[in-house]
């Protein structure tokens, strides 16, 4: 797998159709063929577009493709890692089913994820043609529906999210129009942990929790602390311009 120069494509869903059931329920095989990503953590509901450069990556996703097979997504501990084996990649993953194969006219490859249940990588069982895994189904704890505590904490991302669009210059303003506009629980969390670029290691912390009520809190510490940064580089740009400005008009 190979993500280019864009590492954290955003999501090509708004919001998630349909009860979370039809996510979690879906039945998950003791073996499925693996999809290593360099530097993206895919979730529980998200649909995402990955480029796919390898060889062994493209005839998977076109075999998987052709004969409705689910997949299995992880993440590269190292993304320089050209092949990546078990030791190389973290063991929470995602099996996802591909929504389309997109030959783009540069002659890339573009793969479109939906992510479905986690699951425990337990061992790399084939490397040919393409690297299968034993894997071992994770389940997802859902907060009851109507828990005002949850609903509370749910909003309360919303707004961080809101907010640290504005204040970051790492990502697209529009992105704040999706935030906005996603009515479910589950797939607002999900989002932004897959959609927002924060460091891998946090991402997957964020998918080893199966309590989506604790993973949201999680997030939102991450949000808070991420807000802080980016709110402290714009003080010290802003500082910097004036010393600056202050320094040429002494000139």
């Amino acid at each position: 797998m190979q993500i280019d120069d864009n590492q954290n494509p955003f999501s090509l869903v708004a919001d998630f159709e349909g009860d979370e059931s039809s996510v979690f329920e879906v039945e998950m095989e003791d073996t499925l063929p693996i999809l290593p990503l360099r530097n993206m953590v895919l979730f529980p509901g998200v649909v995402l577009p990955v480029a796919v450069g390898r060889k062994s990556s493209l005839r998977l996703a076109k075999t998987a493709s052709k004969n409705k097979l689910n997949i299995g997504v992880v993440c590269q501990l190292n993304p320089e890692t050209e092949s990546p084996g078990y030791a190389d990649l973290y063991h929470t993953g995602t099996m996802a089913k591909i929504i389309r194969i997109l030959e783009l006219p540069d002659h890339s490859t573009t793969v479109i994820l939906q992510g479905m249940s986690r699951f425990n990588l337990k061992s790399i069982i084939a490397e040919k043609p393409y690297m299968t895994g034993e894997v071992e189904k994770l389940e997802d704890k859902l907060p009851p529906k109507g828990n005002k505590e949850f609903e509370m904490l749910v909003d309360a991302c919303r707004d961080r999210t809101i907010h640290y669009i504005q204040v970051s210059d790492q990502i697209p303003k529009e992105s704040m129009f999706a935030v906005k506009n996603i009515s479910n629980n589950m797939f607002l969390v999900n989002f932004i942990c897959a959609n927002f670029p924060f460091p891998i290691a946090n991402k997957m912390n964020l998918l080893e929790e199966g309590a989506l009520d604790l993973r949201t809190v999680q997030l939102l510490k991450i949000l808070n602390r991420e807000i802080q940064y980016s709110e402290l580089r714009a003080e010290i740009q802003r500082k910097t311009r004036e010393d600056l400005d202050s320094q040429q008009r002494e000139y």
